[in-house]
């Protein structure tokens, strides 16, 4: 094979081609330094023009054809002005790297699309090498935050790993980005983010949409923004199918042995939406529900209750939520009741919907997404590698 088309292929200016060696499952390909390019600093980028000693380095390419490919080049020591004796860096290279930087950009892209282990085993390399090189992209592109124009918030948790660690994932609704993301749910969690934000961009916030978790309704109220606050209907819904559930087992304990069996594993055909039942489903969630009072009242009420999000006017939201739960109260069912209560002390976040109509729909499915990663990954040990990974 000509020298000159192994030169074009490999397009790397500052050195040239020698000799190609091919082993038993790589090849060598071996290069010389172009004299006149001089020597760069590889902690300062400062150029000399003469050098110390050299020693051979081999450095991994992308593959030529079937075969793992190294370059093969004497790495010079020179006499930077600035930072004294320094290894050169060279331009195809990162400092203090084994690899090209277009094999790393390819490991990288490789990482967007499945996991570290699968690429290490792809690309025959220790897996930590594969996380440090996806880590440095991931920094290079994500280090420096864009919050502007920001206007319209979600705020949502998402665990982490087991043994209730949790991290707080910010989304701009708008743009339909992750923005943030911080370790732990608290308070201090979200006043981090406000204080990152600067108070300027904190006031064109116009609303953020969050569920009934009073730490992140504090820092909202600390940063100024107690009247941008909205209660979405997944979260408030998702809240009272744990009612339903509750209300399902003590109607359980009193049950009769016959109507136990009627009521027993009845949660999920509870929680589900009616449209999406099977014939068989539906008769049997009639059947129980004409059975027992009490979880057939807890199933109309959250029925009645997803119609609140459909009013635009404030006054009418109202009304619906008075009547709701005025409804709930009377029913005396003890978890109902208390959801009732609830729901009366948190009834600004619910009628600011009217207000500004969003949900965390999205940061849901971006939740989803974040924990395909995780399952992708059998989990992440570095939290930092872990939040560059969702963002």
């Amino acid at each position: 094979m000509p020298d000159s088309i192994i030169t074009q292929w490999l397009n790397l200016p500052s050195v040239k081609f020698n000799k190609c060696v091919k082993f038993n499952d790589y090849t060598a390909i071996y290069l010389k330094k172009i004299d006149e390019t001089g020597y760069t600093c590889s902690c300062c980028g400062q150029i000399s023009f003469w050098s110390w000693d050299s020693k051979e380095t081999k450095i991994r390419d992308l593959s030529v054809f079937e075969f793992k490919t190294y370059l093969i080049i004497n790495k010079y020591r020179t006499c930077c002005s600035t930072c004294g004796v320094k290894t050169e860096k060279l331009d195809f290279v990162e400092p203090y790297s084994r690899c090209t930087i277009r094999f790393e950009e390819y490991v990288a892209r490789l990482c967007r699309i499945t996991s570290v282990k699968q690429v290490a085993e792809l690309l025959e390399l220790d897996w930590k090498t594969v996380k440090n090189i996806d880590k440095k992209y991931l920094e290079k592109e994500f280090a420096v935050p864009n919050y502007d124009n920001l206007r319209l918030l979600a705020v949502d948790e998402i665990a982490s790993r087991k043994g209730h660690h949790y991290f707080t994932v910010i989304m701009d609704l708008e743009r339909t980005r992750v923005i943030w993301v911080g370790k732990d749910r608290t308070k201090e969690t979200l006043n981090q983010f406000f204080k990152e934000l600067g108070p300027e961009r904190t006031k064109k916030i116009e609303a953020v949409g969050i569920d009934m978790w009073d730490p992140y309704i504090a820092s909202i109220r600390e940063n100024g923004l107690k009247s941008k606050i909205v209660f979405d209907k997944f979260h408030v819904i998702k809240n009272y199918s744990t009612v339903i559930n509750k209300v399902r087992i003590l109607e359980f304990h009193k049950a009769s042995k016959e109507h136990k069996e009627a009521i027993k594993g009845t949660k999920y055909l509870l929680l589900k939406n009616k449209d999406t039942l099977k014939k068989d489903k539906k008769e049997q969630l009639a059947a129980l529900l004409k059975l027992n009072e009490n979880i057939n009242i807890a199933v109309i009420l959250k029925d009645h209750l997803k119609k609140l999000w459909d009013y635009k006017s404030v006054g009418c939201a109202n009304r619906c939520l008075d009547s709701w739960i005025s409804t709930a109260l009377a029913s005396e069912i003890r978890p109902i009741v208390n959801f009732a209560q609830s729901l009366n002390r948190y009834r600004y976040g619910l009628i600011n919907h009217c207000h500004y109509p969003i949900n965390s729909g999205k940061l849901e499915g971006m939740n989803n997404k974040i924990k395909v990663i995780k399952r992708i990954a059998y989990g992440f040990h570095d939290d930092e590698y872990f939040i560059l990974k969702i963002k």
